[in-house]
């Protein structure tokens, strides 16, 4: 008996591999489920080269020795019997299956991490912004697999995977406006948190055995980022400030008076709805949808999008002004990106100009960052504004809880960002501190 390994396609980049068995004048092509950089591939020998710009290819071609072990015992099984290419086809790929399952490894042909997370991805039942980051996932893992020419199993997904992966991301980069940045250990975290997920997911189909994600220092890492809120003052200052074509013109607005004005009108709305949010602490993407059907008995109340859940927050007094000043009729739809542009602009516009310092782990490095405090504002700064706010006012943090739709404590003492120095100044006068 002869067997020998060939490429499907040696004109393709990566091609997939298939066995030629020879036997008693029978010749069978089977088809054996491993691919290969076709330029990595040595056709006298039938295995890979073993260079070190393909590790991979150790890992194919021990795979291509259990393989022709396989056929080997297949084709003699049938003894004196001369079996059909359909047969042996059949036969190798019910042994392959079997050898997988009692070793704790696919029990079908999906065995790529990707592909799963593809179908994973596109049959969940998830929020569009849980879907987002599915997807990011995918395309990093892909930008993996083509940095090392390779195609992650679930096999793969171990420890030595981990710190690969995670040395690859710490040393990659991104650009925005021409600025190079490094990833942050958030973001990292995520496609961490994502490939536990995946991996748990699919185990828990059956789909494989495999529990590399399980080790101990197979870690989803996390860090509190720092980030701004807005004090009743400068909130304030964005509630009064008014908007004006020589105010626009001083700020490098450019334009006709009747782009000024469409300027202005814009502004005024956005303004409006970041306010809102600040005065609910609600998401965007609930302080974006709210209507005046949710206003009643002076409470605003609605289902959170991303949680689901039903919270009630007493309308600020500042939000009734909002309110009455528009004759209850509440700002129109706009992206999220747009809102974020528009309210930076605001901010500016209001003066909340105050130098901040903030820091960020990227690339594995802590880094800070300052500026003017109106670049830090984004749609989020309105919930921890809310959350801060209430807090330095005296509310109950349990009461802050019910009113964010936190299930746990933990999650709320987050969002409440205040400074280390205000808090103290809160407490200057406790009798712990005066001896009254």
């Amino acid at each position: 008996m002869n067997i020998r390994f060939v490429l499907f396609d040696k004109r393709k980049e990566k091609t997939s591999i298939r066995a030629f068995v020879y036997h008693r004048g029978q010749e069978y092509r089977v088809s054996v489920g491993e691919s290969v950089l076709a330029k990595h591939w040595s056709e006298s020998k039938g295995r890979c080269k073993l260079v070190r710009g393909y590790p991979n290819g150790a890992t194919i071609n021990k795979n291509l020795d259990d393989i022709e072990s396989i056929l080997t015992a297949i084709v003699s099984s049938y003894g004196l019997i001369t079996p059909t290419e359909t047969q042996v086809r059949a036969d190798y790929k019910s042994r392959r299956k079997c050898i997988n399952v009692e070793g704790g490894g696919v029990t079908d042909e999906t065995q790529y991490l990707v592909d799963y997370a593809i179908k994973f991805a596109k049959e969940a039942d998830r929020k569009s912004g849980t879907k987002r980051t599915y997807q990011t996932t995918i395309t990093k893992l892909r930008q993996y697999e083509q940095k090392y020419h390779i195609k992650l199993r679930f096999a793969d997904i171990n420890i030595d995977f981990y710190n690969k992966f995670k040395k690859w991301m710490l040393e990659s980069t991104y650009t925005i406006k021409g600025k190079k940045y490094h990833y942050s250990k958030n973001y990292i975290g995520t496609l961490f948190k994502n490939v536990s997920m995946l991996m748990n997911k699919s185990n828990k189909r059956s789909l494989h055995g495999f529990l590399g994600h399980k080790d101990e220092d197979f870690k989803v890492e996390k860090e509190e980022v720092d980030a701004i809120y807005l004090n009743t003052e400068e909130l304030d200052k964005i509630y009064n400030v008014e908007f004006t074509e020589e105010l626009l013109l001083k700020n490098e607005f450019t334009g006709k008076s009747n782009n000024l004005q469409r300027a202005i009108k814009s502004l005024n709305e956005e303004r409006d709805r970041f306010l809102i949010g600040c005065y609910t602490a609600l998401r965007h993407s609930d302080y974006s949808r709210i209507d005046v059907l949710n206003f009643n008995d002076d409470m605003v109340s609605i289902w959170t999008a991303k949680k689901d859940k039903k919270v009630y927050i007493p309308i600020h007094y500042r939000l009734r002004e909002i309110m009455k000043r528009r004759d209850n009729i509440l700002p129109g739809k706009i992206s999220e990106q747009k809102h974020n542009d528009h309210i930076k602009t605001i901010g500016k516009l209001a003066g909340i100009n105050s130098e901040v310092l903030l820091t960020k782990t990227r690339g594995g490095v802590r880094e800070s960052i300052t500026g003017e405090k109106y670049k830090f504002i984004t749609t989020h700064t309105c919930r921890r504004s809310g959350a801060s706010n209430m807090y330095l006012a005296g509310i109950d943090v349990k009461f802050i809880q019910d009113i964010l739709g936190h299930s746990k404590m933990e999650q709320t003492l987050k969002y409440i960002k205040v400074a280390a120095e205000e808090n103290a100044k809160r407490l200057q006068n406790h009798p712990y501190f005066t001896g009254k």
